[in-house]
Formats: structure tokens, sequence, C-alpha cells
């Protein structure tokens, strides 16, 4: 899962966004996430198209400022985090520029842009979870095929797989989570 899916996933059962991501494991090998990380804010002609979609998502609102500062990366991976720092500052420099046009955005933000484009668009999460802070139900990422966040419908789920999945990242789950998430948790495992 790619982090810009972030800014549209919303809980299945009561719709509410932005949701709580945890992330454990990526996808993207550590080399590859150093060098994005470490060229964050380097404006490249590489990713020029990407920049103006990105520009025209930060005007039209898809981006959602709440859902990228709902992110904790758990993860070992000191470059993703380095990385996640430098989205959160970004995205709060362009909320504090106010109503600019996409043009203006390009022009006086571009480190911004690149950065914020590197980490919604250039990375993968491989494991990880997402909790709904409004009805408390958790969904896991890469439990039954990698990468895909699994936001299933209570009646759908498999409690035997998803209590499973939860025992082997227990450490990294929020304790709310492994207590009293729904549909199931690790207290009232029977």
């Amino acid at each position: 899962m790619r982090p810009w899916l972030l800014n549209i996933l919303a809980c299945p059962m009561d719709k509410h966004h932005p949701l709580e991501a945890y992330f454990f494991t990526w996808e993207t090998d550590d080399q590859k996430m150093k060098a994005i990380s470490l060229g964050a804010g380097e404006v490249s002609h590489h990713f020029r198209k990407g920049y103006g979609h990105l520009a025209k998502q930060i005007r039209d609102g898809t981006i959602s400022p709440p859902a990228i500062r709902a992110i904790r990366d758990l993860s070992e991976s000191e470059y993703s985090k380095l990385l996640l720092e430098k989205a959160i500052e970004a995205i709060g420099r362009l909320e504090a520029v106010g109503e600019i046009s996409e043009d203006e955005l390009l022009r006086g933000f571009g480190r911004e842009i690149d950065v914020l484009y590197r980490f919604l668009n250039l990375i993968e999460v491989d494991e990880g979870l997402l909790v709904c802070t409004n009805c408390g139900r958790w969904y896991p990422i890469g439990s039954a095929v990698e990468t895909i966040p699994e936001l299933l419908p209570d009646e759908l789920r498999d409690k035997d797989k998803d209590l499973s999945w939860m025992e082997k990242w227990r450490r990294l789950i929020p304790i709310n989570v492994v207590e009293d998430g729904k549909p199931f948790n690790l207290r009232s495992r029977s």
C-alpha cells in the first residue's frame, strides 16, 4: 500500500476518516528508502508530471493533512521515519500558504511538493495496521495479500486469521486495540 491511499480510505463500518495508520514493515527495501528519503526536497524533472497531479490534489482537497498526521512509522527504517517527518513538516507549510493556484504551489513550494510526492507515491508499506478511532475497529495491512489493506466489514472477517495476525504484531499494536479492538481482540480471545 502506498501512503497516498490514506487520503481516501475510510472505515467501511462507519465511514470515519482519517484512519490511524501504523506501519510495521516496508515493501520498499532500505537502500531505495535511503535514496528516496535523502533526496526528498530536491526537485527532479523526472517527477514533474507527478508534482502536477499532487498540486491539483492539494488544491481540490484530495490530500488529507489529518490522514498524513495520523501515520505512525513503527518500522526499523530510520530513512522512512525521516521521510515521514519531512512529509509532516511539508504538509504544515503547505497548509499555511492558504489559497494559491497549482502553478503558484509548484513555483513557490517545489521542495515541499517533492517531499510529499516521494512519501505518498514512491514507497510502499508491506505490513501495518489501520484503526478507526471512531468505532474502534482495526484492519490489517498485508495479512492475506502483501501490501494490501483489508478493509472488510465484520461479517466477512476471519476471526482466527485476524487474531493470529494480531498476535504476530502484538508488540507494535496499541494496547487499546489489542485489548478492546473490534471486531476481535486478544483479551476476549476464546
